[in-house]
């Protein structure tokens, strides 16, 4: 039994060289969150993208002189949604619109603010020109005024 295994051994040691096989397996994985905000309603999903490259290189002859090498790749691409999540955001609605509200308050109060200034610069301006137009005409009147000394 020992010989037949060992002269079936030697007879198929040839065709075990043949070939060599290298195996390198690629894989990228890629985790996408998106957040979408559409009111009160947030929607966050993750979305796994993962892709898988499969090469192989194989050699071909038995001794170092007339090897040769031929490269095979496979790519598979997969796509999948891992996590979605749905979330009622009354709270953040509530504070945005307290916010947006203080905010128009503080506008409005500036607003106000400006007007009684120009108001107030109007007023001044009015003010002096008024002066302005009693200085002229007291300084008319002087000139107007004929002299005593006859």
């Amino acid at each position: 039994m020992k010989k037949l295994a060992c002269a079936l051994f030697l007879n198929f040691w040839p065709l075990l060289a043949i070939g060599q096989n290298n195996e390198t397996v690629k894989e990228v994985v890629t985790v996408k969150r998106v957040i979408t905000n559409d009111g009160q309603n947030i929607t966050i999903s993750e979305e796994q993208s993962t892709q898988q490259i499969k090469g192989t290189v194989v050699v071909f002859g038995d001794s170092v002189v007339n090897q040769s090498s031929q490269e095979k790749s496979i790519q598979f691409n997969d796509t999948i949604i891992a996590q979605e999540q749905h979330i009622k955001d009354s709270l953040n609605q509530a504070k945005v619109a307290e916010l947006k509200a203080a905010r128009a308050a503080e506008l409005e109060a500036s607003i106000q603010a400006q007007k009684k200034k120009a108001e107030a610069q109007k007023k001044a301006l009015k003010e002096a020109y008024k002066k302005q137009i009693e200085d002229l005409k007291a300084k008319r009147k002087a000139l107007m005024k004929k002299p005593d000394n006859r």
